[in-house]
């Protein structure tokens, strides 16, 4: 559409140097023409002024665009990392909790040989009171089983108090990445609201569009009145034509023109009538399609016709 709007401009621009040069030979008698193409220049030069702005207002929705297409990326990214942390925490406090589980259970056993040793010796010093060298032996094996078996409870202790550690660690992580996920719904909110600033702008440039269309059609609407005003130019080169101010009143049947009767040139002698007194039509020589002519005008071309037939 641009392409076509530009080769318009620039055809419009070398008829314009084409009318400019005929102009200047017929300065004295075509003021009025000279006015018209003053008023058709400014009017070019606005549309071309109007044009380059609505380019750069292309140009900036387009930047404006490309900008929310990468934050759009960048979010969806962000998103998507963050998730695969959140699933990669899951599974960690789920092994810690197994762990965990596995602890208490090994304590639970620990204590309960603990507790079964305890009752042996008490069971083996009432038993076996005769024997207390054995008796001691024994007792000191036990109490040799009871500090391993405590060493043992003593390292799993610890263990479980280094899984709960683990365990509050895993609960901050997970309430940083809580509050991740809030900021990544507010960033989501924003992608909406550039959505929406974006649809807005389609909305603008879709509005730009059919202002260009629109001045389009006044180019080519000018174009045709730059025809018009050639055909004029050509039909002055031999009859002098009758500015529209200076006709009040039909030529012929002298009937004053209005609102309903408007007012018709004589394309051959330039003379102003209504239309019912210029409804013929006729070749020209400086016109090579049929244009309007009077009806004097229409029967002496005719007699001249038919004079240079015979």
């Amino acid at each position: 559409m641009y392409s076509d709007v530009w080769k318009q401009l620039k055809e419009e621009k070398k008829v314009r140097l084409e009318l400019e040069k005929e102009l200047e030979l017929q300065i004295g008698m075509k003021t009025e023409m000279e006015i018209a193409m003053k008023l058709l220049e400014k009017d070019t030069h606005e549309k071309q002024d109007t044009l380059v702005a609505l380019r750069q207002q292309l140009e900036e929705v387009k930047a404006i665009n490309l900008q929310m297409f990468h934050k759009v990326q960048d979010a969806e990214s962000s998103l998507q990392q963050k998730n695969e942390t959140i699933t990669s925490l899951e599974e960690k406090i789920n092994q810690v909790m197994s762990s965990m589980k596995q602890m208490e259970q090994r304590v639970q056993h620990s204590e309960r040989a603990r507790q079964g040793a305890e009752a042996r010796s008490h069971e083996l010093q009432r038993e076996l009171g005769g024997r207390s060298h054995e008796l001691q032996q024994e007792l000191s094996q036990a109490h040799g089983h009871c500090s391993s078996l405590e060493k043992e409870l003593k390292s799993e202790k610890e263990q479980r108090q280094a899984l709960q550690r683990e365990l509050q660690h895993e609960k901050d992580t997970s309430s940083l990445l809580r509050a991740e996920l809030q900021q990544v719904e507010g960033l989501k909110k924003e992608l909406r609201e550039l959505q929406d600033e974006k649809s807005e702008l389609q909305k603008v440039c879709d509005e730009q569009e059919q202002a260009l269309q629109e001045m389009g059609l006044h180019l080519s609407q000018s174009k045709l009145k730059m025809e018009d005003i050639k055909e004029v130019n050509k039909a002055l080169k031999g009859h002098t034509w009758l500015k529209d101010d200076e006709a009040t009143q039909c030529k012929q049947c002298e009937k004053e023109f209005s609102i309903s009767r408007r007012k018709h040139h004589c394309r051959n002698c330039g003379h102003i009538f209504c239309n019912t007194c210029s409804s013929n039509e006729l070749a020209l020589p400086s016109y090579p399609k049929p244009v309007r002519v009077c009806d004097s005008c229409h029967t002496l071309l005719l007699q001249r016709c038919s004079s240079t037939g015979s």
